[in-house]
């Protein structure tokens, strides 16, 4: 019997180090690939048109560790505020379009560049934990001073972005904004809403994220500084455009595996945007998706918009700041 116990614990203990260094390995060695160049993420319709004189100069703000959190603003009504968040792989100057159109229709615009783009932080795509998004988003309020009493403040996103607004939303922070505005969201990978990979957007190191996805479960936040989604760009690191996001950016922008539940406690007024000819997400999805998740959250559906669309068409920013109005004039 003895002998019997002893080999049953060597063999588990052999297999302990094996399943162990198999895990390993995956963390180790499974880097996110980069996929084909895909332009309907990759390239805004028109913007070889921009006027970039118009960009307002970068502005910066610290964040607690002392980072640079950089913003453009875009002056309008002081009581109306709106912080503007960009997407995937971009920075604040992508939003010219957009951010001049809510500017337009009254509100003082601050399009922000998240930490670990647009100069942003001090790594290019990466955060320091995870949810520290959450954090800088709060230091941007109170460093720009919005946090007044009589401001009327309106978080606002695009893509990935849009998806940040719905976390923010329905978590620990709602209370920094009085309302939502989410363009063309990223909910989750298993959302009906979504296409597989992002409609080929993005490329996941999933087995890796799995991995530490397990670790972060039982409290252990390593290694989440290694790459999980290289995007279908052929852009390289710098203060424009962040092709490569760290585990922990990727899980500070998202709202998780249980994003129904994160949908359902949305309280605040939270609207959604998005093209109906989007490459990325289905956009017809969008509607049934929110009626069985959370029926508060209202659906605007723009004809014959794509994904970039969104933040650069005449008709399709026109729309969003149309949004945007009836969500305030209330």
């Amino acid at each position: 019997m003895k002998r019997w116990l002893r080999r049953l614990t060597y063999g588990l203990g052999i297999l302990v180090v094996l399943v162990a260094g198999a895990f390993a390995a995956v963390i180790a060695f499974d880097s996110p690939a980069a996929p084909p160049v895909l332009a309907a993420g990759n390239t805004i319709p028109g913007i070889a048109q921009w006027n970039f004189t118009e960009l307002p100069k970068v502005q910066s703000v610290k964040a607690r560790d002392g980072a640079p959190l950089n913003y453009r603003l875009y002056p309008g009504r002081a009581d109306r505020a709106i912080v503007l968040v960009h997407g995937s792989t971009g920075s604040g100057t992508e939003m010219l379009k957009l951010a001049q159109a809510l500017q337009g229709a009254g509100a003082s615009v601050y399009a922000i560049s998240l930490r670990g783009h647009g100069g942003s932080g001090t790594r290019n795509g990466d955060v320091s934990y995870r949810g520290q998004l959450d954090d800088d988003l709060a230091d941007l309020v109170k460093g720009v001073e919005i946090d007044k009493q009589g401001v009327h403040r309106t978080l606002a996103g695009f893509s990935s972005g849009g998806g940040f607004v719905l976390r923010i939303a329905g978590g620990p922070q709602a209370g920094l904004f009085n309302d939502y505005l989410a363009i063309s969201p990223y909910v989750g990978p298993d959302s009906p809403t979504n296409k597989p990979n992002s409609g080929g957007w993005a490329g996941a190191a999933l087995p890796r994220i799995v991995a530490l996805s397990l670790l972060d479960g039982i409290g252990l936040p390593w290694f989440q500084g290694l790459p999980a989604i290289h995007f279908a760009t052929e852009a390289k690191a710098d203060d424009s455009r962040t092709p490569v996001y760290s585990f922990r950016l990727m899980a500070s922008l998202q709202l998780g595996r249980d994003w129904r539940a994160a949908l359902a406690r949305i309280g605040a007024p939270t609207r959604i945007v998005v093209g109906a000819d989007d490459e990325l997400f289905n956009g017809a999805q969008f509607q049934p998706m929110m009626q069985a998740t959370n029926p508060r959250i209202g659906v605007t559906v723009v004809p014959n918009q794509s994904h970039l669309a969104m933040i650069a068409d005449p008709a399709a920013v026109a729309a969003v700041a149309a949004v945007w109005r009836q969500m305030t004039d209330r």
